[in-house]
């Protein structure tokens, strides 16, 4: 086994345990849907959420054929999924008792550290890239990053609905024009 699969097996193992945790608190929304209210938003950041979960697992694709590997490299490497897994937790409550659960209300109480982990998770991936490359580009998936960023930043500093809105119709927006990248083979 080479470094890389065992790198590539330990993100796969944390990525997969944020799928999972993501897949498991949308089936307890269904679940529990008589009492759950809907919130837009919200559901918008599980959608990025799970894009982000299967866009960084395909995107370490990009450095199969990079050796030799460090420990800063392989840490910096694994904090991506350990970051998308904390988002994963966050982004649905727990909805095991019987009491009715708004996601507005859900959302705003979570949306600084979802935007701040979500930032944390493009500013890693951008220093991952550095670090493993030993350049900066700004080509392709690294101006999507950039992008969602600058997006994230007021989100920040305010919980004003009219903000979060507009940030989520335009990552999403971003994401729906980065599909581009979905159709290009993996590898």
């Amino acid at each position: 086994m080479s470094v890389f699969e065992f790198l590539l097996a330990l993100y796969a193992i944390v990525a997969g345990l944020g799928v999972s945790l993501l897949v498991r608190s949308i089936g307890q929304m269904i679940e529990a849907r008589d009492r759950v209210r809907l919130y837009w938003v919200h559901s918008g950041w599980i959608v990025l959420t799970f894009v982000g979960h299967v866009v960084s697992w395909f995107g370490l694709w990009q450095y199969a054929g990079h050796q030799p590997w460090t420990i800063l490299q392989a840490l910096l490497l694994l904090a991506v999924p350990i970051l998308l897994y904390l988002i994963s937790h966050l982004a649905v409550p727990e909805l095991e008792d019987d009491r009715v659960h708004d996601m507005r209300d859900y959302y705003f109480r979570q949306a600084r550290w979802l935007q701040g982990l979500l930032l944390a998770v493009l500013v890693m991936a951008a220093l991952v890239h550095v670090v493993i490359t030993g350049r900066f580009d700004f080509t392709e998936g690294r101006g999507v990053r950039a992008a969602m960023a600058i997006v994230l930043i007021p989100g920040l500093f305010t919980n004003r609905p009219a903000v979060h809105s507009i940030q989520t119709a335009l990552l999403l927006l971003i994401i729906g024009l980065a599909a581009s990248f979905l159709l290009r083979p993996i590898g």
